[in-house]
């Protein structure tokens, strides 16, 4: 395991220093002024705060809304004329307006919606994935849960509600449960990255600093383009002493975070300065 760790953070800071060089080759070749953004970089970042509470947890969570209907389907179905196949294209219909509502952040009518299509038809497992989904974020977990639950005993091959049944168990502190639910959405996908990410999350708050390390960064070899991946190895990084390593993580999380996270991205931006100026450029470990 500490062969394992050391590896990774070798090849981390063999990889941040040789993007260093490659920056500063291409600076010199084209004669860019840099100068403003190693300023921003090098001169001010300490130790870090405490993140807020579940933060980390809540840029993870699987809340994508799952826009079943028709293949090829982009608007609000018409109500078929026909008799035997009314009440399933009405389900669909409430079921797409209900997808538009939450989408557009009218969770009241969304909710109306998905529960219509539930007197239509109650085993309709996307509709009791989006109203988990909705639930979860009102924080409402127990009807989260149940609504999660529900799918998985209609469909237990549905990762997204495997994953998303993981969080409700993450968040109640049933970290055990959690880390099943994130194994079962893995098994049905190992290349599904937010349940790596989420299982990640579970080691780190077992106290196993380590292996959420190792998991963490065999996502980023997958995907170095999340986010999320990119600001929990900065905690875990932090937290294990090694503050070049975490600057390097967050300023990787704000270069592929763009316009999302808007709150914690301010959060993160002040945060590198109190990091550089409590004295980033010393590893620790």
């Amino acid at each position: 395991m500490q062969h394992n760790i050391n590896s990774y953070y070798r090849k981390g800071l063999m990889r941040y220093i040789r993007e260093s060089y490659i920056k500063q080759f291409t600076c010199y070749v084209n004669f860019i002024v840099v100068i403003a953004v190693i300023l921003y970089f090098g001169c001010n970042i300490s130790r870090v705060y405490a993140a807020p509470e579940n933060v980390e947890l809540k840029r993870t969570v699987n809340s994508k809304v799952t826009n079943s209907g028709r293949p090829g389907n982009t608007g609000i179905p018409h109500v078929a004329s026909s008799p035997e196949d009314q009440s399933v294209d009405k389900a669909v219909y409430h079921f797409n307006l209900g997808v538009y509502y939450q989408k557009q952040g009218d969770m009241l009518r969304a909710v109306n919606e998905y529960e219509t299509v539930l007197k239509l038809d109650s085993n309709n497992a996307e509709a009791h994935n989006n109203l988990g989904v909705i639930y979860r974020e009102q924080n409402e977990l127990d009807k989260a849960m149940e609504h999660y639950q529900f799918v998985v005993s209609l469909n237990p091959g549905m990762e997204e509600a495997r994953n998303n049944l993981g969080v409700i168990y993450y968040l109640r502190g049933n970290y055990r449960e959690a880390a099943e639910e994130y194994r079962k959405a893995l098994e049905l996908n190992p290349n599904n990255l937010k349940s790596l990410i989420n299982m990640g999350l579970v080691y780190k708050t077992q106290g196993l600093t380590k292996k959420a390390i190792e998991v963490l960064e065999d996502v980023v070899a997958e995907d170095s383009f999340l986010p999320e991946a990119h600001y929990n190895l900065a905690i875990l990084y932090e937290e294990m002493g090694h503050v070049e390593m975490a600057i390097w993580r967050y300023t990787l999380f704000l270069k592929n975070s763009t316009n999302n996270y808007s709150e914690l991205r301010g959060i993160v931006k002040e945060h590198i300065k109190d990091l550089q100026k409590s004295g980033g450029d010393t590893l620790k470990g």
